[in-house]
Order: structure tokens, then sequence, then C-alpha cells
């Protein structure tokens, strides 16, 4: 829609050219988001409510759990909408010329290419806001688990390096999952990238990083195991109890 030249709304395309898809994807992305929305629950009521859990350490997993909660609250409902119904819109003026976004979200490179003024400006802020938000936290992570990994070849124990390993690849996977396709989204140039591929990497960040969260830093936990199981156990002796009469 457009008023004196200027477009007043814009349809996001989704996976247009992916339309088969579409009802697969919307209930694959509905049960990520339910069970990203649970986990994450679960990790902040099991900290807020254990006092064994009261730590330093538990205190930043339920910050990391509440942060992903509300990232993936902003993308996923407007996304499972957006593959449900193939097309929808949503008004935006100081804009003219297309008024499509060929994405899943309002994202700002897609969103960019759309506007009338030069953006040369604002993409040169971007990726220069890349390196404080992105890189250098990346950087300062590969390097504390850089320090770990030392540590951990230290161990005697063959099974204890064994089980801390893998306790640290499955850390750094997710990590490098999140960064990876940030820095690949934002820093890198987007020339011959197909707008799928840019779609795909999106998700990985939006959706699929805060669905493993909980399971890669929290379930995983020996501390929070007992708890749960213990939690479990109690409510299947609560409902086992003969009911008096």
């Amino acid at each position: 829609t457009t008023h004196k030249g200027n477009v007043t709304t814009f349809f996001f395309l989704g996976l247009n050219n992916m339309a088969i898809y579409n009802l697969l994807l919307f209930t694959l992305v509905l049960i990520i988001y339910i069970v990203t929305i649970c986990g994450n629950f679960l990790i902040i009521m099991l900290v807020y409510y254990s006092k064994t859990l009261h730590s330093p350490m538990y205190f930043f997993l339920s910050q990391l759990c509440l942060s992903d909660i509300m990232l993936t609250t902003d993308i996923a409902p407007n996304m499972l909408n957006i593959v449900l119904h193939g097309r929808t819109s949503i008004s935006f003026s100081e804009f003219c010329g297309p008024n499509y976004i060929d994405f899943l979200y309002c994202d700002l490179n897609p969103l960019m290419k759309l506007s009338c003024s030069d953006t040369s400006r604002i993409q040169m802020e971007a990726t220069l806001l890349c390196f404080p938000v992105l890189v250098l936290p990346f950087l300062l992570i590969v390097v504390s688990y850089t320090y770990i990994v030392v540590t951990l070849l230290k161990i005697s124990s063959f099974s204890g390096r064994l089980k801390s390993f893998s306790t640290c690849s499955s850390h750094l996977i997710v990590v490098f999952l999140f960064y990876g396709t940030l820095i690949a989204t934002y820093l890198i140039p987007k020339e011959g990238q197909s707008r799928t591929t840019s779609k795909i990497m999106s998700l990985l960040y939006t959706v699929f990083t805060p669905f493993v969260n909980p399971f890669i830093y929290s379930l995983r936990n020996k501390d929070i195991k007992e708890i749960v199981s213990k939690f479990i156990l109690k409510t299947k002796a609560n409902y086992s109890k003969p009911l008096i009469k």
C-alpha cells in the first residue's frame, strides 16, 4: 500500500519459495517454541525455589534462560504467523519502492534494502557494532574455554577428562552455532548468499539456540538433575497416597 509515493505497508514473504514445507515448518517451530519456553521456565523456577542452587553460577544460568525466553518470544510468534498464512503485513511509514520483505521477521538487513535513502552509514555502524557486541564476547569465550581445556588436560583420570571434554564440547558447539551465525549474518558480506540460506541461519540463532540452551547448560547439570528427580519422586508419592474418606 502506498500513499504519495511512500510505502505504508510491508508484506513478509517468509518461505514463499518453499510453500510446500510451510505446515511442516510451522509445526516444528511451534514445538521448539513450546519446549523452549517450558524448559527455560523450569530452570528459572528450580533456581528460584531450590536453596541448593542459590549460587552465582545458577543465577547467571537463570538470566540466560530469561534472555532466551525474551529472544524467542520476540521472534517466534510472528514467525509462526508468517509461515502459517504464507504472507502477513505490518504498517510502517519513512520508506518507498518494494513493499515486501523477503524474510521471516523484520530484521535489519532486509529492512535496509527497502529504504529510499542512503543506508551506507547505518550499515557501517552495524558492522562496527558487531565487534564489541559479537566478536569481542566470542573471543573472550574462546579464550576462557582454552584455559578450561588446558586445565582439563591436567586431570589424571581418563574418564574424568572424557566427561569434562564432553561437557565443554557441547557448550562450544552452541557458542559457535550462536555467534557463528550472527557474525555470518551481520558482519560477513552478503554477496552470493542466497535468501534461503539467510533465513535458515536466522532460525539457528533466534529459535534453535534458545531451544537447546536449557539442555546443554542446565538440564545436564548434576545438581539440577537431582532436584528434578526429587521433584518427580515427590509428585509421584503425593499422587500415590490413598484418599482419606
